[in-house]
């Protein structure tokens, strides 16, 4: 969605604030110490998650994010883990 972001990082704890759940998450960035970050999670907040799924989720027109996909000599990528849309695109 336009102005959203994505944090990867270590869950820390967890508190009921006035305007929603406040999550504190603790990430690393190369170079400097741990960083903290605390996050609102309101009602309209998306919360995704991952699933083993099958060949067959894969069908066209659905979104798809692979990463450190490497192409190959023929032109195709090396592909370990793709994630495909289900009910809301997957992160990019």
């Amino acid at each position: 969605m336009p102005n959203s972001k994505m944090t990867n990082g270590s869950f820390q704890t967890s508190i009921a604030g006035v305007d929603g759940q406040v999550l504190t998450v603790k990430y690393k960035v190369q170079g400097k110490p741990d960083e903290e970050k605390q996050l609102i999670v309101t009602p309209k907040t998306i919360i995704a998650t991952t699933v083993p799924g099958t060949k067959e989720d894969l069908r066209p027109g659905l979104k798809v994010f692979v990463a450190a996909a490497p192409k190959l000599p023929d032109g195709s990528l090396d592909v370990a883990a793709i994630q495909v849309e289900k009910e809301i695109p997957p992160p990019q």
